[in-house]
């Protein structure tokens, strides 16, 4: 496929990285059909050693200007069936490199209804319209007559004459891009947003969440900032829910001297003057202001949107590749009550053994049988690990097993709570379904809460990134960017890690780079067909799997055990056979090459070989032979939460806690402590010193020590800090549980606003943590 050469250079521009480098990355994309993983990992010296990120910028800066040409075609063509396509318009068009311009130019001639203006054109009032805009002594009213009467009977008299030629003329205001991008700079930079209670609001369900923004303003263009979007989120929630009335406004007469200056004749006495004022104000007030207004909270959204998603992909990624158990044997439990705890045990590589009911609580209390289960399951499995959801009851059957669990008991093995959200989304998925058909889904939750211990990235690619529950918004976004940039954190990841062929399932595999599901789903088959795959060369022989899917996927797809050592690594087989002929030329083996220091110490002395293969690939290889394992993720370590804590009331305000940075968002992070609630931790206490971006500092998966500061019993939140002292000069000072008390200095003054800035829980406005 040949490259457009427009769209190129328009990557450049927008990109600004260098030319040959993104000439090069363009023509692996859309020439040679490359995976970004692919390109990032294997073709380093073809891109100049380009990340991920910014060969998707590429692709997306290719694509966007391709969208934009595709929709300038669309445009030209629907104006030329109009015949109205003149050479000056036609210029226009072809030149913006903008699409709010571009729909500008086209606004006038889109198919609708009829206006009134379109109307008075049709009845041969537009001569009209041109003489009040060019008329230098006032019309009189014989002269309108005689418009009137060349109307042929369609306008009956004068008024009706003036009324459909202002119409024409209070739409060329409206329809005239200049005047609309110009406004729309001033908009960005004077306009005022506001927010207000609308007069019905107590009449919907919990409207006083929104009170922080019942008499809300800000600068239109701080809300466009990353780290202020989630309150027009919030905002943005509230007017859908009917609570809040949102409004963009310009203050002053610019508006209506900018529509004098681009359609008032200079220089000469304007005989209808004051009537065209008033079409001017009347043409900004009633039509210009309303679809400006509309304009800016649709680029709101827009921006909001991308940074939630942003900060959603970060999210996703931390959580994706925290800290994993490996291949050891796990217990999995899914805590309950009256209808008891499923307990499921899972072998080294995630394959499910068995499950039991076990019956610990009320009303049954079977705590002697609860106990023997879990021990006998213990020694029988070799568990090295017991996994519990960290959902309604779970720090209850932690307690529970650290009490009576002998094993636990004597340290021989650990017992831990795990995130548990969008298990049950996956106990109902079709992919649970084809997994476990007999199984019921309380079993399959208890089964995916052992495997994401184990192998967090394996089993969290089953479930829709949205219901993890670390997203901000999510659910309000636009949710196909939402969609596209979470395949692509997903992708990303299990490229990043790589999977074991023979163990990983259809959806971990569909994910590698070049695979899919169809593919992913034979893969799986032949497998099960002709057992375990021996060597990476073995893929060829399953059903669809071409030589691109091969030449794109096969380094991130390992054999450990198989024919040739080099399978168990990262390393790409069209690398092999230089591999093995320096092998061979330094009488060695591939086998001493992947486990010997010496022989690696050898070849990573070679120049020739590294000026051969280029210094990014050659040290790629050297980094993948050296290391003792190919995951790149870092292993678990378990959470002590403080056993003296089981509900909010046994919180004692200043004293530190063990948490584990559960979700982050941009105006702070949620924090676990071992309750069913999480804490908030402000972006303003996360360090001593200042934090623009909570990202900066904290990831999801994160352990940290943070102090309670606040607990509020009756909205069931919690406070937390990062700060050795309260930096909020004594805002919260007690030492009763559950009820801190105020200081005087704490207090806002009567009648006023307390400002969000300094308000932990007024960002939140309706956000949930799943």
């Amino acid at each position: 496929m040949e490259l457009n050469t427009q769209a190129l250079s328009h990557a450049i521009a927008t990109t600004g990285l260098n030319q040959r480098n993104v000439t090069a990355t363009a023509q692996l994309l859309f020439g040679e059909e490359c995976t970004i993983p692919f390109i990032a990992r294997y073709r380093k010296e073809v891109t100049g050693n380009l990340d991920e990120v910014q060969i998707r910028d590429i692709k997306e800066s290719y694509e966007e200007y391709l969208e934009l040409e595709k929709r300038k075609s669309y445009i030209l063509e629907a104006i030329k069936k109009l015949d109205q396509l003149t050479p000056e318009l036609e210029k226009k068009i072809l030149a913006t490199d903008k699409l709010n311009i571009l729909e500008d130019l086209y606004a006038p001639y889109k198919a609708k209804k009829k206006t009134k203006a379109m109307i008075a054109k049709e009845n041969g009032l537009a001569p009209l319209a041109d003489l009040i805009l060019s008329a230098k002594e006032p019309i009189s009213p014989e002269k309108i007559t005689e418009f009137v009467a060349k109307t042929e009977g369609k306008i009956k008299n004068v008024k009706e004459a003036m009324d459909g030629a202002c119409d024409i003329i209070v739409e060329q205001f409206v329809h005239h891009p200049e005047t609309k991008e110009e406004l729309r700079e001033v908009y960005w930079r004077q306009a005022i947003f506001t927010s207000s209670k609308k007069k019905d609001a107590e009449k919907v369900k919990d409207f006083e969440k929104y009170r922080d923004f019942f008499e809300f303003s800000s600068p239109l263009a701080d809300l466009k900032n990353p780290k202020n979007t989630h309150r027009f989120m919030a905002m943005r929630r509230g007017m859908n829910q009917k609570v809040l009335k949102l409004e963009v406004k310009l203050e002053g007469d610019f508006p209506y001297q900018l529509i004098e200056k681009n359609h008032f004749p200079k220089g000469s006495h304007l005989g209808e003057y004051d009537l065209l004022k008033e079409l001017a104000k009347k043409a900004f007030d009633s039509y210009i202001s309303t679809s400006l207004d509309l304009e800016m909270k649709t680029e709101l959204k827009k921006v909001s949107d991308e940074a939630a998603i942003d900060v959603f992909g970060i999210n996703l990624k931390n959580l994706l590749l925290q800290p994993y158990l490996g291949s050891k044997a796990v217990l999995g439990i899914d805590p309950g009550i009256r209808t008891g705890c499923k307990v499921v045990v899972i072998d080294k590589t995630g394959k499910y053994i068995g499950d039991h009911v076990i019956y610990p609580f009320e009303p049954r209390n079977d705590v002697q049988g609860s106990k023997l289960v879990l021990e006998k399951l213990v020694e029988a499995f070799e568990v090295e690990y017991i996994a519990i959801g960290n959902g309604t009851n779970g720090r209850e059957t932690l307690e529970f097993v650290q009490d009576h669990v002998q094993a636990v008991k004597d340290d021989k093995i650990k017992a831990t709570l795990v995130n548990e959200s969008g298990a049950s989304i996956y106990s109902a998925s079709d992919i649970a379904r084809a997994e476990f058909p007999d199984k019921d889904v309380t079993v399959r939750g208890a089964i995916s809460i052992a495997r994401r211990f184990q192998d967090p990235l394996a089993e969290l690619v089953k479930i829709d990134p949205k219901s993890i529950g670390v997203g901000q918004y999510q659910h309000d976004v636009n949710q196909a960017k939402l969609k596209k940039s979470l395949d692509a954190v997903v992708e990303s990841c299990v490229n990043y890690v790589g999977v074991d062929i023979n163990t990983a399932s259809a959806p971990l595999l569909s994910f590698i780079s070049g695979i899919g599901p169809s593919v992913a789903g034979n893969i799986v088959k032949h497998r099960d067909k002709n057992g375990l795959f021996k060597s990476r060369s073995e893929l060829e022989k399953v059903t669809r799997f071409s030589q691109k899917i091969y030449e794109q996927s096969a380094g991130f797809l390992r054999i450990y055990n198989g024919k040739n050592p080099l399978d168990g690594t990262f390393i790409h087989p069209e690398r092999y056979g230089v591999l093995e002929n320096w092998a061979k030329e330094n009488n060695t083996t591939l086998e001493k090459l992947v486990s010997d220091t010496d022989t690696i110490s050898q070849l990573e002395r070679d120049k020739n070989l590294e000026s051969q293969l280029g210094p990014h690939t050659f040290n790629d290889i050297i980094q993948s032979l050296k290391a003792p394992k190919q995951d790149p993720r870092s292993e678990f370590t378990p959470t002590e939460f403080r056993k003296d804590v089981r509900e909010m009331k046994d919180l004692v305000v200043n004293e530190w806690y063990n948490g584990v940075v559960n979700n982050i968002t941009n105006f702070g992070a949620f924090v676990d402590i071992g309750l069913k609630e999480s804490g908030l931790l402000h972006v303003s206490q996360i360090s001593e010193t200042f934090v623009e971006n909570p990202l900066d500092k904290l990831t999801v998966g994160q352990n940290l020590k943070v102090r309670v500061t606040e607990v509020d019993l009756e909205r069931k939140r919690i406070s937390l800090s990062c700060k050795k002292e309260d930096a909020a000069n004594g805002r919260f000072q007690s030492t009763s549980k559950g009820k801190p008390t105020r200081t005087q200095n704490s207090r806002k003054p009567k009648g006023k606003q307390q400002e969000i800035r300094n308000n932990a829980f007024a960002a939140l406005a309706n956000f949930k943590v799943k």
